[in-house]
C-alpha cells in the first residue's frame, strides 16, 4: 500500500519536466536510480507502482527497470542478511553483480524501445482506456476485495487468537 500511495504522491506533485530535465534518457538516469534504489528500502511490491509513477512523468523504461531490479536486491536490510549468510566477499560480488546487470538490462530496454519506436506514455495516455472500462472497472474491484479480505483476514486472525488465549 505505500507504494501505490508514494506513486500517487509522485503523480500529483512531481512535474513531468523535472523528470525530463534531470532523470529523463540515458545512462546518467540509470546511475542516478541505482544511486536512489540502493539505499532505499523498498520490496518489489512496492517499488513498481513508484517506477510505473516514474515512467509516465518521463522517466525511461530502462531507468525504471534498473530502479526495480536494484532497489529490492540492494537494500540494507538485504545486504545485512546475505553478509551475515555468505560473508563480506560474497556480499561485495552480490552487489556489484545487481548493480553491473541491472545497468547492463537496462540499457537493453531502452535500445529495444528506441528500435521499435514504442512509447509508454503514448500507449497509457491513448485514450485506449475508455474502450476497456469493464475490465478497469473489474481489476479495481478485484483489487479492493483483495485488500478488504486482507484486512479482514488480519482482523479475524487476531481476534480467534486472543479468544484462544481466553479459552486456556
Amino acid at each position: 500500500m505505500l507504494g501505490v500511495l508514494l506513486a500517487g504522491l509522485i503523480g500529483v506533485f512531481l512535474s513531468p519536466g523535472l523528470i525530463e530535465a534531470y532523470l529523463g534518457d540515458g545512462i546518467l538516469s540509470m546511475l542516478i536510480m541505482l544511486v536512489v534504489a540502493t539505499p532505499l528500502y523498498v520490496c518489489a511490491t512496492s517499488s513498481t507502482p513508484i517506477a510505473a509513477a516514474l515512467v509516465m512523468k518521463g522517466l525511461s523504461p530502462g531507468a525504471a527497470l534498473v530502479f526495480l531490479l536494484a532497489g529490492p536486491a540492494t537494500n540494507v536490510a538485504t545486504l545485512t542478511v546475505v553478509s551475515k549468510l555468505l560473508g563480506k566477499k560474497t556480499t561485495a560480488i552480490y552487489l556489484i553483480s545487481i548493480l553491473i546487470n541491472s545497468l547492463l538490462f537496462g540499457i537493453l530496454v531502452n535500445a529495444i524501445y528506441d528500435f521499435s519506436g514504442l512509447s509508454i506514455q503514448n500507449w497509457v495516455t491513448s485514450g485506449n482506456a475508455e474502450s476497456h472500462w469493464f475490465i478497469s472497472y473489474a481489476s479495481t474491484f478485484i483489487l479492493l476485495l483483495l485488500v478488504l479480505k486482507g484486512f479482514a483476514s488480519k482482523f479475524f486472525f487476531r481476534t480467534r487468537k486472543t479468544d484462544l488465549i481466553q479459552l486456556s
